[in-house]
Order: C-alpha cells, then structure tokens, then sequence
C-alpha cells in the first residue's frame, strides 16, 4: 500500500451515491470504539486485534463471535498477555489439533496458525503491546507496520480502516478488498469480479479524497444484494450504472432502465 495521491478531488457519481448508502454500525469494531484517542486500555486493544486477525475467509460476524469467545475465557492476565502467551508455546504445540480444536478461533487451520508468528512479531517489535502498533503513528505507518507482523494486506487495510473510524489514527485509507468489494467494483465497471488490487485502484479512483469510505457500502452491498449467485439487482442501488446488471438484462430480453420501477 503506497500513499493514495491523486490531483482529481471531483467524486465521481458512483461513488457520491456509494456514500449515501447505509454504513457500518457505531460499534461495529467492539469495545475499542468506545475508547478516545491514546486512551485504548490493553486488554481491548488485545481483543481488536486477536477478532480482526480472525476475519479471513470467514463471516464477519463469526470471525468476531469466535475471537470474543476465546478472549472472554481467558483469565486476566492472560487477557493483557494474550501475545506473549501464544508465544511462548511451541509451535508445535499451537498448531495442534487439539489446540486448535480447543481454541475454536477459526474453522481453517492456516487462519489458526498464522496467529503464532504474529504473536511472536508483536512481542519482538511492540513489547507484546499492540497499542505500540497504532499509538502516535501514522496511518501509513500502521499499515507498514501491520502488514511486517504478518496481517496481511487486505486485513492490515481493514485494521487501519477501524483504527480511522473510531478516531485512533487519521488519514486516507483504502478498501479491504474482500470477495464482496471486488465483486460489487468489478460487476459494476468490468460485468465480473476483479482482483484485489484493481479493486483497491478502482475505489481510489472513485474518491481519492478517502477510498476507506467506501468500504463499508461496498461490503454491504456485496453481502446481501450482489451476492455471487442469484444477485438481487432490481434491489440495487447501482443497477442503472452497473455492466453486469445491464448484460442480465440483455440476455433476458429486458432493460437496465427497466429494473428500478
């Protein structure tokens, strides 16, 4: 992720009608929304992280029941420590089965896994602190940051994302490019799913002032109305301006224009 640079400060159409749709919910990112700025105590900041590491290939809404869940059965201690204790497992012993059983973090064994070396990342350059990540940085620079420790990209984007919404750093940011975001982007300029990184270039050429904000209508959308299979495009607020929708339309015999009655 470079710095989002662009001379065109004009929104484009799709975008202006993107940022009137419905988006995500007040506390969407959990306890850490409700902390002010350099105020975010340990234990939440180990919870924002552990459920948004988690958010991979799996329901949002899971993936975050299920970090909850671990954290919650935690002692304490462990909660402030929670890095520190997945890295002084043996690896070996941390991708067991029945550790990963155990836990019930994820249902795929790789997104269970990963969390040792990140673990391990966090304590060598953060002091198994995760506000270390954040705090006082730039937004650029959490993203750097997140990516090195293992987050990978489009989760570092989404954490970056979360830490601007609930006013912890500032900046332009970028879409998560989820499977919702590159099929809503990619069926409404291309009639079918893109890639993550034109998805991600398609959203800074929409709104370069702030692509980030784009996410949460993008995702909604791709989640209940552009669904993979039996999309719902008379529902769609971008039916008028979107390829896919007018290919459908074509091949049935109808009109775009016709969708939106």
């Amino acid at each position: 992720m470079e710095p989002i640079a662009s001379d065109n400060k004009e929104v484009h159409p799709i975008a202006a009608r993107l940022l009137q749709l419905p988006q995500r919910y007040e506390n969407d990112w959990g306890k850490i929304a409700t902390c002010a700025p350099g105020k975010v105590d340990r234990e939440i900041a180990n919870e924002f992280l552990l459920c948004s590491l988690l958010d991979y290939r799996i329901n949002a809404d899971d993936a975050w029941a299920r970090g909850e869940r671990y954290f919650n059965s935690l002692g304490h201690e462990d909660k402030r420590e929670l890095w520190q204790m997945i890295a002084r497992r043996p690896l070996q012993v941390w991708t067991s089965e029945e550790m990963f059983r155990r836990c019930g973090l994820h249902w795929m064994r790789p997104a269970h896994n990963r969390l040792w070396p990140i673990a391990n990342n966090i304590c060598m350059f953060f002091d198994g602190d995760a506000t270390k990540i954040w705090e006082g940085a730039s937004l650029f620079d959490v993203f750097c940051r997140l990516y090195y420790i293992g987050a990978g990209e489009q989760i570092s984007r989404m954490i970056v994302g979360a830490l601007k919404d609930c006013g912890h750093i500032s900046g332009r940011g970028d879409v998560k490019a989820d499977s919702h975001v590159c099929r809503v982007l990619g069926r409404v300029f291309k009639g079918e799913q893109v890639s993550p990184v034109i998805a991600v270039e398609t959203a800074r050429k929409l709104y370069p002032d702030d692509p980030w904000q784009l996410d949460a209508p993008l995702w909604i959308l791709g989640s209940s109305i552009c669904r993979p299979t039996s999309p719902q495009c008379p529902k769609c607020d971008l039916v008028l301006q979107c390829k896919f929708a007018q290919s459908r339309q074509a091949e049935s015999g109808g009109r775009a224009e016709h969708l939106r009655g």
